[in-house]
């Protein structure tokens, strides 16, 4: 096993062939989803796909987000693996980026033939505020891009590397949870590079995934393939939903449906409730432009678009607003677009994508 870089239930079921069956599953903070694909030669084919909330396993609301013991969780991805009919026993795991180090690091080299990991570890004791020893430690030199070549962004006697870290802790704890529900991990990869398989095609140009989950949004920029740097926001979708609750009166449930139902309407008996979620929204997309504005400055360009992942992002009328606040062109992830599926599923799979991102995104990394 390796770290690598890169209702209460809804579910499809089908029949499985579990000796060649991969499995990706994203444990969030309010929901666990798994995505199950087989590979056929180079196709991908979706076999199923599942999601349970984690709520009323600590007697809370379905959507709330909570903090499980492993014993729950992996009670949990048991259930939604008989829900979903689910029938492998290797997995690929989502490690949150919450619980991660990832940063872009300079090295004094000029050819990456010099660097090794002994150099990678000893510059990581500068960036990493843990001792190198306690974490699991990957790293990638990312290759020199023809825009920055052109820009003159690069420097002959330095090397750019992708640095990642995991804490020994972290891993042990998805161990732990993993073998209790039974299955066997292949590799743990943290969620935005998942997010970024799923949600971007290989070679393409200068773009930006913003994965709006329930309790932050996570942020990354990819150029050409590579990630070139990442973000993390600490509000939510929940958040809104909490403004709700609190500032109408009415419990969790209630608060949730009406942000679903109304979203950002512009109906004017709808103002009063766009009016409370708007704050949340402005600090999220505020900080969302300074994080483009940053990328542009350091490596004089922008991103041509922002992908929206999560299922924060479905809410209605935030592409339009999105649009407006980073001035860029914005579409939803469609992660299920990489696979082959019934043709009477692709309207529902196409809606529901942007959900599935970090558990396609997985399951896609070991094909």
């Amino acid at each position: 096993m390796e770290f690598s870089l890169g209702g209460l239930v809804k579910s499809f079921k089908s029949a499985i062939n579990p000796q060649k069956s991969v499995l990706g599953l994203d444990i969030g903070s309010s929901f666990l989803k798994l995505v199950q694909l087989k590979k056929d030669q180079e196709r991908a084919i979706l076999e199923t796909y599942g999601e349970i909330a984690l709520g009323p396993y600590a007697k809370l609301k379905i959507g709330q987000n909570v903090k499980l013991p492993s014993d729950l969780i992996a009670q949990a991805i048991k259930d939604l693996m008989k829900e979903s009919n689910s029938r492998a026993d290797t997995v690929r795991v989502s490690i949150p980026l919450t619980s991660s180090f990832v940063k872009i690091i300079t090295l004094p080299f000029g050819q990456e033939k010099n660097i090794s990991a002994e150099v990678v570890g000893i510059e990581a004791r500068r960036h990493i505020p843990v001792p190198v020893s306690e974490v699991a430690l990957d790293w990638w030199v990312i290759p020199e891009n023809e825009n920055d070549m052109k820009s003159g962004k690069t420097n002959a006697k330095e090397v750019e590397v992708l640095l990642v870290a995991i804490h020994n802790d972290i891993i042990k704890e998805y161990k732990e949870i993993i073998a209790k529900a039974g299955l066997k991990a292949s590799s743990f990869e943290i969620e935005s590079f998942g997010l970024i398989r799923s949600a971007i095609g290989r070679g393409s140009p200068t773009m930006a995934v913003m994965d709006i989950g329930s309790s932050a949004v996570k942020m990354a920029i990819v150029d050409y393939g590579v990630m070139k740097s990442s973000a993390l926001i600490n509000k939510g979708s929940q958040d809104i939903t909490l403004a709700l609750s609190q500032s109408l009166g009415v419990d969790f449930v209630k608060a949730e449906e009406m942000k679903r139902e109304i979203g950002l309407s512009e109906l004017p008996e709808h103002q009063d409730i766009v009016a409370v979620e708007e704050p949340i929204l402005e600090y999220i997309f505020h900080e969302a432009a300074v994080f483009l504005k940053d990328f542009q400055n350091r490596y004089g360009r922008s991103a041509s678009k922002v992908i929206f992942t999560g299922g924060g992002s479905m809410l209605k009328g935030l592409t339009t607003y999105g649009v407006k606040r980073l001035a860029v062109e914005i579409e939803h992830a469609n992660p299920f677009g990489k696979t082959e599926h019934p043709a009477f599923l692709s309207g529902v799979l196409k809606n529901i994508g942007p959900d599935f991102s970090v558990s396609a995104g997985l399951a896609l990394g070991e094909l």
